[in-house]
Formats: C-alpha cells, structure tokens, sequence
C-alpha cells in the first residue's frame, strides 16, 4: 500500500528491561499512516511489551517515540510524564481481555471515557458512540450488557469503545486470542473495515491467516530484536532470515 514518505509512527534505539531482562533490544521501526501493520513471534518475545511502550503504559529505559507532532526521547532532559500522557492520547487500545465494564451497558461503556476524560455531554458523547456501534455491528444491542454478548461482541463493543476516544492509531495485543475462529473472523472483519478507512493499526497476533490475508506490512520479533520485516508475502514466501524460516515452520 503507497504511505507517506514521514512515518506516521517512528521508533528509534528502543530498550526495555524487566529485572535485569533485555525485554526489547534497540528497536527501529517505522509505521505509516494508513497500514495495518501485524507484529508476530514467539510468546514472550516482546511483542506486546512494544505496544505497551508505543502508548506509553510502560516506561521505556532509552530510545525516543515519536507519533505526528509529539516526541518522547527517554536520553533528552524533558518532562517524561507530560510528553508521555501526550503521546498516550494518539492511541486507542484493544487488549487480549475485553475489559469492558460489567455493570454499564455498551453505550455506557463507550460514553464513559469521553464523558470524564474530554468533558462531554452526554448527548455529545451518544452521538459519537452510536454510529460507532453501528459500525461495529451492535447497534441493536445499545442496552445489552457485557455479560448478555458473545466473545465475539464484546471485543467489537471495546474497539467502538477505543473508537469513540477518537485516536489516531489503533493497537491491538491479541485481540482474538480468546475467541474461536468465527467470532475471531467477526472481530477481524471490522479491523479490515477500520483499514479501508486508512485508520493507521497495529496488531500482535499469533493468527497468521489473518496476517497473510490482511496485514500491509509484517514485523517479526525474537528475543526482543527486530529480526524481519516485510509484506507477507516477501515474510511468508521467501523469508530472508534464518529465524523467521524457522518460526514459521513451527
């Protein structure tokens, strides 16, 4: 898919270590605006400790972000948790869990957020999420709660949720890990919605159908290293690293 020539999303140098464990080692990536871009390998192999850095729910040891306008550099002199909480804000996020609120319905889940955090009206905030909830699919189930949806729902329900924050970009860690195949390919569904939109997305995933199927650009990570990245079709037919064959084998 053609991008911009900046990067949307640049990373550079990062490191991340956990009790003395190199969790991420010097990692460089660029993301553009408009991809879909999946990150594989091995569990634990820092896949989603990035996502995690990316919008700031953990701290990075060294390296620099930078998404649009906003620049986090862990080796400069800046005000971390300023530019962190900036950098938080381009984000939404979908985890592994649903998450959703068990006592609020879906509409008051997904009016929720924008209500406290940017200071809407309920009214406002309603107009935001309902054609969200149509576009997810559930608008039918506006009062259900989270505990009368299917798998399947629910993670559509916490992508509107994310959705309605209005964020530039969308991460997902393992959104379907979950679910069986016919809810992972609802939910699946409105992620290539999302990309027609040319909303920038970020997924760790360990379903590599979808990943062939879908993903504009292929990030494969061992041991915390960068090892390949390419479209799925120079990863999946002709990988150029040795680890990658083997991954992929397995």
């Amino acid at each position: 898919m053609p991008h911009t020539l900046t990067p949307h999303i640049d990373v550079r140098n990062l490191d991340k270590t956990y009790k003395n464990k190199s969790v991420l080692k010097k990692v460089c990536l660029d993301f553009f605006e408009g991809e879909l871009t999946a990150v594989i390998g091995r569990s634990g192999c820092g896949k989603s400790t990035l996502l995690k850095c990316l919008n700031g729910l953990e701290r990075i040891d060294s390296g620099s972000i930078r998404v649009g306008n906003v620049f986090l550099d862990r080796n400069a002199d800046q005000k971390h948790e300023e530019r962190t909480s900036a950098l938080r804000r381009n984000f939404g996020m979908v985890f592994q869990g649903f998450n959703l609120f068990p006592h609020l319905t879906i509409l008051e889940n997904l009016i929720k957020a924008p209500m406290v955090v940017k200071k809407l009206r309920r009214s406002e905030a309603s107009a935001i999420a309902i054609p969200l909830l149509e576009k997810v699919g559930l608008l039918s189930h506006i009062d259900y709660y989270p505990s009368q949806l299917s798998g399947g729902q629910q993670q559509r329900a916490a992508i509107a949720r994310a959705l309605a924050m209005a964020p530039k970009v969308m991460l997902y860690d393992e959104p379907t890990s979950a679910l069986d195949p016919w809810l992972s390919d609802e939910v699946f569904a409105v992620m290539r919605q999302i990309a027609a939109e040319r909303m920038t997305q970020i997924v760790v995933t360990h379903e590599l159908r979808f990943v062939r199927e879908f993903a504009d650009k292929v990030i494969f990570i061992e041991d915390g290293e960068v090892v390949e990245i390419g479209s799925p079709t120079e990863l999946f037919e002709a990988p150029q690293d040795e680890r990658t064959r083997r991954f992929l084998k397995r």
